[in-house]
């Protein structure tokens, strides 16, 4: 899984160290939680929070509950760990070395800094405030537009409550505006990167007050697009990018989307026509959402924030047959029936009594397929310049920018084409672990010197993980199978002071890093050589399905889908990419919901978002990697967990003049190997060979061994929308070895969100 907390119960606070004197404000106050199934459910213990003696940062780690549990390395005699033998399984059966679950947890399990505490079928909030309560409260805008004269005015309460849903992404500044009419309203709160002086407020309109805009995100050029504005006579009173957004469409208006670069999704009134506009960026870096009820559009950049809005909670039925399929919840479709995404590089016009759109006025695949011819030195001179470029970009900000640094090709290379354009050192953040097998850091601290940059390892615990994994996973907003990792190291890097970090995310899919660039190929070609023979295809695919219904093993379960679906490049995409098998979702569903999993067919799905059929079939699994796996799961998992932690991750490698660039590149060039070599060497000096010759390995946390000795605090779905045997029966075929980890655990992470009862408004004035 790659590199991601609403408001609900927490786990790790930040109480009193051992010895520290506990104020009345910090006792301890026992808060009984409702039950939930023992299974996956550890007890917690009190927080201690620190720095290490080398200077590196600790995440809050748990303090010793009791003399007694002390004596027994944090556990209580009556509630005895796993038997060894489980432990022993679980260990080996991720490659992690023997010792059970201390294997783990590291040696220092008695340190007196932190312990492992025993099951408990119920939590107890722990002294001192929460983490996320510690966070500094990355834009988020709010708003309400109504488009129909029947509908009830639109008040200030409403949109205070919308915008302060979202404390969390903006801790520096917050704002609002309401129309005199009733008719709109927005809501906005700030982390300031660019002009930190109040000129940069939000809402902010035009000098005459006909424009006013809420933004969220980054705007590259925005300097380059003053000087073309200034030159067209528009004066500017402030330094922010927000401002160019204004006149800039004033000067172009819907021409200024295809003239920004950057990451950003806004929404701006013209009091002249009465319509307000929504946009999102070409690439879908910023999400924004949508709910239209009673005649009133809300929008906002998350998806529990509008749930404030109406009364009608229910899940979509073809969202949730879709996330099973895909581990992930495709736009439009959100997890809630009245929610919706406006997909990346699109827009949405509301006006007296109508809504427009979604429109698209960008496709990231029309860029691909149009590769110039050129020899290896050419290419890599091109693909340097645009990497350079985009580097030199993304560091546009008026604070420190940082680096995500986990030692591997995409974020060694960042770091050392950051230090080459920078000027200066780069802070490169580090997240260190207390277990040999997963820990990245000493390959990071060899990037990092390699590079001259600041290095900045922050230590965290694998059961400290473990414990807050739901804290993570709702964070995310909605369910997904990723971004658990983001959730962690974003919080590392709040905790070193910065407000925006890059991350490498996006390298693998412009420059062939996934084993589907060889895979997705491989299973067409076993339909092509079958093809010449009459009906032979058809047959295969058949029995593909019919093997789906035999006794169940995991090499048996992908062959079946590789017969059934690998005919074709959308198909075999779903082969490398896709969770459960339609048979399987059938058989999670209940039956009325039959047709919402006929609607997501996995095929049809992507056809109907990804144009795929004007493309060489070398640039296919590019276009599938990036619309899917990069904008559904990738981008907007980094987003949802790292302004959870007030901080905006920046991706250069997810950019559209770089994209531009590296299809003009032969594909079999900019893929070239071993491990990105394009990438790689674009840095000066190179990545050094101890980074890159060795088996890809990636972000990794022990999930499968943690799911076998049932250690993760979370709790399988009951909904009347899934059958609960099913539910059931995938636990059992996971522990029987005849399905992969990622199943159970999708469905642990639905289990989370459908439990989620609806918000209780903020407190507002």
């Amino acid at each position: 899984m790659r590199a991601g907390c609403v408001p609900g119960r927490r786990r790790n606070s930040a109480g009193p160290g051992p010895g520290a004197a506990r104020s009345a404000r910090t006792r301890r106050r026992h808060v009984r939680r409702r039950a939930r199934p023992e299974r996956h459910r550890p007890r917690r213990g009190r927080a201690a929070q620190g720095t290490r003696v080398d200077g590196s940062v600790r995440i809050p780690t748990f303090a010793p509950p009791s003399k007694q549990e002390d004596r027994n390395c944090g556990r209580r005699p009556q509630h005895p760990p796993a038997p060894r033998r489980v432990a022993r399984a679980a260990a080996s059966s991720t490659g992690l070395r023997a010792g059970g679950l201390d294997g783990w947890r590291g040696r220092a399990q008695c340190d007196g800094t932190h312990r492992r505490l025993a099951p408990t079928p119920f939590r107890r909030r722990p002294c001192g405030p929460t983490p996320t309560a510690r966070l500094r409260p990355v834009c988020g805008i709010a708003g309400l537009v109504r488009h129909r004269q029947d509908a009830p005015p639109v008040t200030a309460r409403e949109i205070r409550a919308l915008r302060d849903a979202q404390r969390h992404r903006g801790p520096d500044d917050a704002g609002e505006w309401l129309s005199a009419d009733g008719a709109v309203g927005f809501g906005h709160r700030r982390l300031s990167i660019i002009d930190l002086s109040p000129l940069g407020h939000q809402p902010m309109a035009t000098p005459d007050g006909t424009l006013r805009i809420v933004f969220n995100g980054e705007i590259y050029n925005f300097r380059a697009l003053r000087t073309e504005l200034e030159a067209k006579g528009y004066a500017f009173v402030s330094t922010s990018d927000t401002e160019v957004l204004l006149h800039g469409f004033r000067a172009w208006g819907l021409g200024l989307l295809d003239r920004l670069r950057g990451m950003f999704a806004f929404a701006l009134h013209d009091a002249a026509s009465g319509e307000t506009l929504l946009a999102r960026d070409p690439l879908g870096i910023k999400p924004l959402y949508v709910s239209d009820r009673g005649g009133r559009l809300a929008f906002a950049s998350e998806i529990q924030a509008l749930r404030l809005h109406g009364e009608d909670d229910r899940v979509d039925e073809e969202a949730l047959a879709s996330f099973l399929l895909w581990g992930s919840i495709a736009p439009p479709r959100t997890l809630y029936r009245d929610i919706r995404a406006l997909p990346a590089g699109s827009w949405m016009r509301v006006g007296r009594d109508r809504v427009e759109g979604p429109t698209s006025y960008y496709r990231m695949e029309e860029e691909l397929g149009c590769a110039q011819p050129m020899d290896p030195d050419e290419a890599a001179r091109q693909l340097r310049d645009a990497l350079v470029d985009s580097t030199r970009h993304h560091l546009v900000a008026d604070v420190p920018v940082g680096a995500f640094l986990s030692g591997g090709v995409d974020s060694s290379a960042l770091v050392g084409l950051l230090a080459e354009v920078h000027g200066g050192p780069i802070r490169a953040v580090t997240l260190c672990f207390d277990v040999p097998d997963l820990d990245e850091s000493r390959l990071a601290a060899l990037a990092a010197q390699r590079y001259g940059a600041e290095h900045h390892p922050v230590l965290i615990k694998i059961e400290e993980i473990r414990e807050r994994i739901p804290d993570a996973v709702r964070a995310l907003d909605q369910p997904s199978i990723d971004g658990i990792n983001t959730f962690f190291v974003a919080e590392a890097a709040a905790r070193v002071g910065l407000k925006v970090a890059v991350s490498g995310v996006g390298g693998d899919e412009l420059f062939g890093g996934y084993a589907s660039f060889r895979r997705v190929p491989r299973f067409q070609a076993i339909h092509r050589a079958a093809s010449p023979v009459p009906l032979l295809g058809r047959a295969i695919e058949r029995l593909g399905r019919g093997l789906e219904g035999l006794p169940r093993t995991r090499r048996g379960a992908k062959l079946a889908r590789a017969l059934a679906f690998g005919g074709d490049s959308l198909g075999a995409y779903y082969v490398e990419r896709g969770l459960f098998s339609p048979r399987e979702a059938q058989a999670l569903l209940a039956p009325e919901l039959e047709g919402a999993l006929r609607t997501c067919d996995p095929r049809q799905e992507l056809a109907r978002r990804i144009r795929v059929d004007g493309l060489p079939d070398d640039e296919r699994v590019t276009a599938l990697e990036s619309r899917q796996y990069l904008e559904v799961q990738l981008l907007r998992d980094t987003d949802a967990a790292s302004m959870r932690h007030s901080l905006e991750v920046r991706t250069p490698l997810v950019d559209r003049e770089l994209l531009r660039a590296a299809a003009r590149v032969p594909p079999r060039l900019r893929r070239a190997g071993p491990a990105k070599r394009a990438l790689r060497e674009s840095a000066r000096p190179p990545v050094p060979p101890e980074l890159w010759q060795r088996r890809k390995q990636g972000f990794t946390l022990p999930f499968e061994a943690w799911l076998r000795a049932r250690a993760v605090p979370l709790a399988l779905p009951r909904h009347a929308l899934l059958r609960a045997a099913a539910v059931e029966r995938v636990e059992r075929d996971f522990r029987g070895g005849r399905l992969h980890w990622s199943r159970l655990w999708a469905l642990l992470v639905l289990g989370e969100f459908l439990a989620l009862p609806p918000p209780a408004p903020p407190r507002v004035a």
